[in-house]
């Protein structure tokens, strides 16, 4: 197993908990529990949109991986490249042109190593970069980086898609520590969830004193405040005890993917940069409502789908940078909405997910937060049909209606997750704050009826029905449902 030595307080998702781990844990022993799999794939090919330009200010190790050949890895901010262990580990399909593809074998066997005077003077800090795992064996490394071999007397700082939280010996998600040397100065952040296999996503930490953030996909999945304050540069000199995709702990295994565009910065990166640095390309669909000014929003992704806000829609705060405020409207009216041109689920076959942050203000029996249809198709979530939140699923082969009990989410203008998803089962799961409200399974309605979505709204039915009373950000779209573990990262209050 990865080794820490004293786990400090960390408040996560509002929890805090605090471990002593003993020295057992320096000498490497390995844990061997694994999460539960998703099998869909991530796109390949570069971004299409210059605003997604990477950010270059305070910008101090860029490792693109773009050489192919040699064992070279080139650094493109200040020239301290890296080395590959083994030439075999380039390959042509990265998250951006070429990439990195490591074995996971035991101990790593493929993995970079990073040079001295990459940390040289760094106090705040983010580092990030694009993973696509094919398993995720617990204490494998996205990166190990310090100053020495497992000793308390040493400083390292690493972050491993599948650790311990404190207090346990179970595998339990994406987890990021700073060893300081010894046993009372040690900082431990987890997010307590896993990374989906076999899909590209975007992870980056960020630092500045005793604060540190994990984000996924951009969005701040987990946070740790007021911790240890244990600075990048403290890992100095690293050769030759730092690596990308190598534990310094020989039980643990290598890391069991492909990489690509790993960063380091000298500064913590704004949410906005962050959530650049993870430009979804063609996997979903992402409407960010930062614009602020302006009857235009943004689709955030390659597929680009046109967004106009519609009769006096207005810019507000939002769950993270802005969001859409709608003053809700009586049926029959022309009221504030939000009209998408072209169709956000087309490709959609076998999966979809539609997730999405709101603020209710005020209740209206059937008003709807997104309704996309067709002459002979139908898909909305309703907050308050009069019994329940009502997603209900309308195709020429059936009909699914889910409705909870009761309105989960009160109109009390507070911030609530709400997430959609059909998996290739056909079975429908409504999540709200990112656990399952309700779920039915259909052997009629199938996730590709709703490819041919000639009308998209957000806010307005396509009915005759209320407008939405409140406000909508962080809409994702996407044709592979989202798994639960990647809900509740988009969930994390």
């Amino acid at each position: 197993m990865g080794a820490r030595a004293v786990i400090v307080t960390a408040a996560l998702a509002g929890l805090a908990a605090c471990n002593v781990i003993g020295s057992n844990l320096l000498s490497g022993s390995s844990g061997d529990a694994k999460p539960p799999t998703d099998a869909a794939k991530g796109s390949n090919g570069g971004p299409s949109d210059s605003s997604v330009m990477p950010p270059t200010n305070g910008l101090v190790l860029d490792y693109e991986f773009e050489d192919g050949t040699g064992s070279t890895v080139t650094d493109g901010a200040r020239g301290l490249d890296g080395s590959l262990a083994d030439p075999t580990m380039w390959t042509a399909g990265g998250r951006n042109g070429a990439g990195i593809s490591m074995n996971g074998a035991t101990p790593a066997t493929q993995f970079v190593s990073l040079p001295n005077d990459v940390l040289l003077g760094v106090g705040d800090f983010t580092i990030s970069a694009w993973v696509k795992l094919n398993s995720n064996p617990a204490w494998a490394r996205i990166y190990d980086i310090g100053n020495g071999q497992p000793d308390p007397a040493n400083r390292f700082m690493y972050l491993t898609t599948s650790g311990f939280p404190p207090g346990s010996t179970t595998s339990d998600g994406i987890h990021v520590d700073s060893y300081g040397g010894s046993t009372t100065n040690e900082s431990v952040l987890g997010s307590s969830t896993f990374l989906p296999l076999d899909v590209w996503k975007h992870v980056a930490v960020t630092g500045t004193g005793g604060n540190r953030t994990i984000y996924i996909d951009g969005f701040p999945a987990a946070s740790l405040q007021n911790g240890p304050a244990i600075a990048p540069s403290e890992m100095e000199p690293l050769a030759p005890n730092s690596w990308i995709g190598k534990s310094r702990f020989p039980a643990d295994p290598g890391f069991p993917g492909e990489m690509d565009e790993f960063k380091i910065y000298s500064r913590v990166l704004t949410a906005s940069e962050i959530e650049d640095l993870a430009w979804p390309k063609t996997d979903y669909s992402y409407w960010r409502f930062d614009e602020s000014s302006g009857d235009a929003a943004k689709d955030s992704s390659d597929h680009g789908l046109a967004t106009a806000l519609a009769n006096g829609a207005t810019w507000t705060t939002g769950r993270l940078g802005g969001a859409v405020r709608f003053a809700g409207g009586a049926a029959g009216s022309s009221s504030q909405h939000v009209v998408i041109s072209g169709n956000p689920l087309a490709g959609c076959t076998s999966q979809f997910a539609i997730a999405a942050w709101i603020r209710i203000d005020a209740y209206a029996t059937n008003a709807k937060v997104f309704d996309f249809s067709s002459s002979s198709t139908d898909l909305y979530l309703a907050p308050n049909d009069g019994t329940g939140m009502h997603v209900e699923l309308k195709s020429q082969s059936g009909t699914i209606d889910l409705v909870t009990a009761a309105p989960p989410i009160p109109a009390d203008s507070t911030w609530h997750h709400v997430a959609v998803t059909m998996d290739a089962g056909n079975i429908v799961v409504l999540y709200v704050d990112g656990a399952p409200a309700t779920t039915q399974a259909s052997s009629t309605v199938h996730p590709g009826d709703f490819a041919n979505t000639s009308q998209a709204y957000l806010a307005r039915s396509r009915g005759n029905d209320p407008y939405f009373d409140g406000a909508i950000d962080e809409l994702r779209v996407s044709c592979r449902a989202f798994t639960s573990d990647e809900i509740k990262n988009l969930s994390r209050p």
